[in-house]
């Protein structure tokens, strides 16, 4: 037992600051969209019950990790780092009533090229992505109606990277 504890403190007294990636420390951004009024381009609006979904290469629907249903005028999503393009279906309205889904879906297409870049030792690459379109999917009942790229670098998730009109 006292060879356990000795080589678990020599481990632990063994480990350098930089072992440990700091929380402050961005690692690989998501895509940030901000929704504005069709009416006023220039004003916030919010979207109601807004829940977002990713989907796999062969359309199955996928969880996005933290992702809640909220009332919002934002909303980050990750890109996948291996591909060339991610797809997303952003709900407006959503719910679960006796098992249903229920609200309003949209599907969204990104195409981006991407690149790993070095961040430290313990934190190791980031991927930042160039987005080359975005595309909102016209269905019957559509409620993104226009979107606009405003920094196609995607860097850091302090910006907005994209603007939709709904």
């Amino acid at each position: 037992m006292k060879q356990f504890i000795y080589l678990f403190l020599i481990v632990i007294l063994s480990c350098e600051k930089d072992d440990v990636c700091p929380e402050t420390i961005q690692t690989t951004p998501r895509l940030v969209i901000e929704f504005y009024d069709l009416t006023n381009p220039d004003e916030l609006l919010q979207v109601p019950g807004l829940y977002a979904l990713g989907l796999s290469t062969d359309a199955m629907e996928i969880p996005i990790n933290n992702e809640i249903v909220t009332t919002r005028s934002s909303i980050a999503l990750p890109l996948k780092t291996d591909a060339t393009e991610t797809e997303f279906i952003l709900y407006k309205s959503y719910d679960i009533v006796e098992g249903e889904v229920i609200g309003n879906p949209d599907k969204i297409k990104v195409t981006y090229d991407s690149e790993n870049v070095y961040v430290s030792r313990s934190c190791g690459y980031k991927t930042n992505f160039v987005i080359q379109a975005f595309v909102i999917t016209a269905d019957s009942d559509q409620w993104m109606i226009n979107s606009d790229i405003l920094i196609s670098e995607i860097t850091n998730e302090n910006d907005i990277h994209v603007k939709i009109l709904h």
